[in-house]
């Protein structure tokens, strides 16, 4: 397994970001979603088990539902616990299929959530022996639907059927009649619920005819039980398990896959077992520009770095000869003119190779107060400088930032990659200091990007939250081939943590900072 594979929280928003769905990682002790956002509890950073195809099976199945799906179709329906299961299985393989066409590997991962809940070993096939046989009817709809992908599947069809033909004989081909028309018919939620409520009256029928038949055998008793009322009522209610299950409750059905999934994924992870971490989601942030006079002493010093810097890249600049129609006449290629070949000279080309994003993190937690403009301001100058140089990709988030729906690990994007820097970088120091869960949404998002070399580049103070998971953090990225630098503006406690930084206390300390910093990098990088 890779270690993009192993590092979860990655994988959980990059899966998020390619399914175009959003995911919140942290915010919820619990795997749900609201309709249009996928919750996750936090997350380990590494796993090998059995959790990592359940968060991606989950993603995959509540983005398929948050594409797909038309809530609007069940507006104003008040539809029953039965009518709602059967309308959520037939929804829950139509969704899938229509993903799944857009996206076909998110089939394995739907195969495996199939195998893993659905091919049920002896010991839990005895467990659901003492069930009411009515629930044969559900498993069998929700059975038969899952084994057009998992043909394993027909076997525990079976076993369903059987049960059903000898409390309801001819049930079993009505459903089938119906359903045989569901992988060329339902094409909609609509379609969906109709093809639910056809089956529904199936069961309702079946379940009018078991009472009269009832009815009966109370008005015309056997002459076995006629003189014993207690087992007479014992018999007639014992005849009714159809009757019981349309007047069920949600909480005595069955549970639904996405209810199975998310109860696995709580049972995985727990705060008493293992800690997990957070990702970071964009935020909002009110911005500013800088004070003239800061921004001129920026601009500054962005030219000395951006001098600096130049002549370090050239080492990166390679340049080579290779044959060419014109140029310098190549003595060693004069045999070409015997077969014909007119690259007779030398041309020189250079060949870049910087192709490098860099990701500047800058915390702006309360304890930032006093120095926010020092940080503010060597952001603006740094983002400046990289942005001229031929190969770089630069861009710049703040963290925390705020977030409507209350979650503390928020992040906003001062500068995109890919954008042209623009003076709107001054910003107002609150909050903590999330800088794990800031650090997994830059990992996430340098993973997109094209540039082969990966570089986040961290402003701050002092300590994270929680600077142990920040240490592991680091590790993974490195592991990952990614490269942490950082700048600590007027304390060296930074280095504890990023172990390749530098601490300043004044902006123009910041050019000869960075070029040592970014000259260790690239001297690392050629050995």
């Amino acid at each position: 397994m890779s270690v993009t594979m192993k590092a979860m929280p990655l994988v959980a928003s990059m899966l998020g970001n390619k399914l175009g769905v959003k995911v919140v990682i942290g915010s919820s002790d619990t795997a749900c979603t609201n309709g249009d956002t996928i919750f996750l509890p936090p997350l380990p950073i590494d796993n090998e088990g059995v959790l990592y195809p359940l968060v991606s099976g989950f993603i995959d199945h509540e983005a398929a539902h948050i594409r797909h799906t038309d809530l609007g179709v069940l507006t104003g329906m008040r539809l029953t616990p039965v009518e709602k299961y059967l309308w959520n299985a037939i929804e829950d393989w139509r969704v899938e299929h229509e993903i799944i066409k857009r996206y076909p590997g998110c089939r394995e991962h739907f195969i495996w959530l199939i195998r893993h809940f659905f091919l049920k070993d002896t010991e839990e096939e005895k467990a659901g022996e003492n069930e009411s046989p009515a629930f044969s009817v559900l498993y069998y709809v929700l059975l038969t639907l899952r084994s057009w992908d998992v043909p394993e599947l027909i076997r525990n069809c079976e076993l369903e059927a059987y049960i059903m033909e000898k409390h309801w004989p001819g049930l079993r081909s009505s459903i089938d009649t119906i359903m045989q028309d569901i992988p060329i018919r339902c094409r909609s939620t609509q379609d969906s619920l109709d093809f639910a409520q056809d089956i529904l009256r199936l069961i309702e029928q079946e379940a009018q005819k078991e009472q009269k038949s009832t009815e009966s055998s109370v008005l015309s008793p056997s002459p076995n039980v006629q003189d014993n009322p207690q087992q007479l009522q014992q018999k007639g209610g014992a005849q009714q398990p159809l009757q019981d299950l349309l007047q069920a409750t949600e909480e005595e059905l069955p549970l639904p896959m996405d209810k199975q999934i998310s109860d696995a994924i709580s049972r995985q992870y727990s705060p008493e077992k293992q800690k997990g971490v957070s990702v970071a989601v964009e935020g909002k942030l009110t911005t500013t520009e800088l004070p003239d006079a800061l921004i001129i002493e920026a601009q500054t010093i962005s030219r000395a770095l951006r001098t600096k810097l130049q002549g370090l890249l050239q080492s990166q600049v390679l340049r080579r000869s290779s044959p060419s129609r014109h140029g310098k006449l190549c003595g060693h290629g004069l045999y070409r003119i015997a077969v014909h070949d007119p690259r007779l000279f030398l041309k020189n080309e250079s060949v870049t190779g910087i192709d490098t994003a860099v990701h500047i993190l800058l915390d702006i937690s309360g304890s930032m107060t006093s120095r926010i403009d020092l940080a503010c301001a060597s952001c603006y100058s740094v983002a400046l400088a990289l942005a001229v140089i031929p190969g770089i990709s630069v861009g710049v988030s703040a963290f925390p930032a705020d977030y409507e729906d209350d979650v503390t690990a928020t992040v906003y994007p001062l500068l995109r990659h890919g954008e042209r820097v623009v003076n709107s970088f001054s910003v107002e120091a609150h909050g903590s200091t999330p800088l794990t869960e800031a650090m997994w949404y830059v990992l996430g998002l340098l993973s997109t990007l094209p540039e082969k070399r990966k570089v986040m580049l961290v402003v701050t103070d002092g300590y994270p939250d929680d600077p142990e998971t920040t240490k592991e953090t680091i590790t993974v990225a490195q592991r990952m081939g990614m490269e942490v630098l950082g700048i600590g503006i007027n304390t060296p406690i930074i280095s504890s943590i990023i172990h390749v930084s530098e601490t300043i206390t004044d902006i123009r300390e910041l050019a000869p900072a960075m070029f040592r910093l970014l000259q260790h990098t690239m001297s690392e990088k050629r050995r």
